[in-house]
């Protein structure tokens, strides 16, 4: 490979930015919770224990617990009570509501469990020759009037959050992938991933077309076979 002169030179700086950055950062904020994880239940734990008996590590071990016992103990009729009356306690306080209800969605949608509200990935059509990807959260919605209609969740590429549709069901198709798969296509902006989208007619005709050249491959080589006998 040649290099030649400054602008070959950043060029490849940036690649090797882009390539490593990712990787920093996810190293850098994962490192970023744990010590803020060790540091607040350090001086939890000297409240009850000597420091000689602290040793580094001890408040991350102790915090990764108190999380999976929380998840188990919320599995149960009695976690989900005290759960369901603290998320109460919370909306009740002015401007705290405002700031928990916006971390209760972001982590609402992180969880592995989100595929249970996106029932179906969609791609619709919101105005003529523009379509979007979105998920239907929710069927037979009625709005004033009109009835019959779709909730469609769109979101937002490289963003955390996104808008919400009501539209009739023939303005959506159904689309050959899983929400999961389209999310990611959609919060990625379709970068790095396999950029077509294919909506279950699309991938009748694929299959079609490809019927039709493994049918002409066998035919040619039938003639070629006769030919040359």
């Amino acid at each position: 490979m040649k290099i030649g002169g400054m602008k070959d030179i950043s060029g490849i700086f940036l690649q090797g930015l882009i390539a490593i950055l990712p990787i920093l950062l996810t190293i850098a904020l994962i490192g970023w919770l744990l010590s803020t994880l060790e540091t607040y239940l350090r001086e939890i734990l000297l409240l009850v224990i000597s420091e000689d008996a602290y040793w580094p590590g001890l408040g991350l071990i102790l915090g990764l617990l108190l999380i999976f016992g929380l998840g188990l103990l919320i599995r149960f009729y009695l976690g989900q009570l005290i759960l369901s009356g603290l998320n109460k306690l919370m909306e009740r306080i002015p401007f705290v509501n405002t700031i928990y209800n916006a971390f209760n969605d972001i982590m609402r949608f992180l969880s592995p469990d989100k595929e249970e509200d996106l029932k179906q990935a969609v791609l619709c059509e919101v105005s003529e020759g523009v379509e979007v990807i979105g998920f239907i959260t929710a069927s037979d919605v009625s709005l004033g009037e009109r009835d019959e209609l779709v909730a469609v969740y769109v979101p937002m590429s490289y963003q955390i959050g996104g808008f919400t549709f009501f539209m009739p069901k023939s303005k959506c198709k159904d689309l050959d992938m899983s929400p999961s798969d389209a999310m990611k296509k959609v919060l990625t902006a379709s970068m790095g991933t396999d950029k077509s989208v294919v909506t279950p007619d699309k991938a009748e005709v694929k299959e079609d077309e490809g019927d039709a050249k493994e049918d002409s491959k066998s035919d040619s080589k039938k003639d070629k076979n006769d030919d040359e006998g």
